[in-house]
């Protein structure tokens, strides 16, 4: 995904995708998942220096990858699509605070209330609070410079706070955190999965 946070960064970008070729290169890579440099200029009957241009507009705006393949008698230059979604944000985050956004960053160790049973444990970036597979941890004051928490059963409960004003009406609530269900490498087949 590439994600444009103003249109000024864009600018590129959008020049790239100013271009009917450079669409249909895109729409090609997208059917065939990677065409080589002869076949791309082959399907849009254009010549391959003509090709060449529209190649390194694309590749250089962060739209396809191009990778050398040695195959036979010699190399040839493959292309594929190296985004799948581009976002775009028109109003710029200034803006979009001015017209009432309210936000909260809630740190992981700031939990209000919990209830945790073994496997279970808490740890700074740099260090285990406590030790592994002791919930009274959960309770530690060093938790509140969290940044993981693990268990198996259990949870952790957030108080959010509101300081919008009384008269306030609220359009939309959005959430975003990360939550995983299995520990890399150990097992891959949790039951929540």
């Amino acid at each position: 995904m590439l994600y444009i946070k103003n249109l000024e960064d864009g600018v590129e970008l959008f020049k790239a995708l100013g271009s009917e070729v450079r669409v249909n290169i895109i729409r090609l890579l997208m059917e065939n998942k990677e065409m080589n440099m002869n076949e791309l200029a082959a399907a849009l009957n254009i010549t391959n220096g003509a090709l060449t241009g529209h190649i390194k507009k694309m590749e250089d705006a962060g739209l396809i990858r191009v990778t050398a393949d040695f195959i036979g008698h010699g190399n040839q230059k493959v292309c594929r699509v190296k985004q799948d979604r581009i976002i775009v944000d028109i109003v710029p985050e200034e803006k979009s605070r001015e017209a009432g956004v309210y936000e909260a960053e809630i740190p992981i160790g700031h939990y209000a209330d919990y209830s945790a049973f073994p496997t279970c444990g808490i740890a700074t970036t740099k260090t285990l609070i406590g030790e592994v597979d002791d919930p009274r941890y959960f309770a530690h004051p060093d938790r509140i410079n969290a940044g993981i928490l693990w268990l198996s059963r259990g949870y952790v409960e957030y108080l959010i706070p509101n300081v919008l004003p009384a008269a306030q009406k609220i359009d939309e609530l959005t959430f975003s955190m990360e939550l995983s269900s299995e520990a890399s490498g150990v097992n891959n087949y949790w039951p929540s999965d």
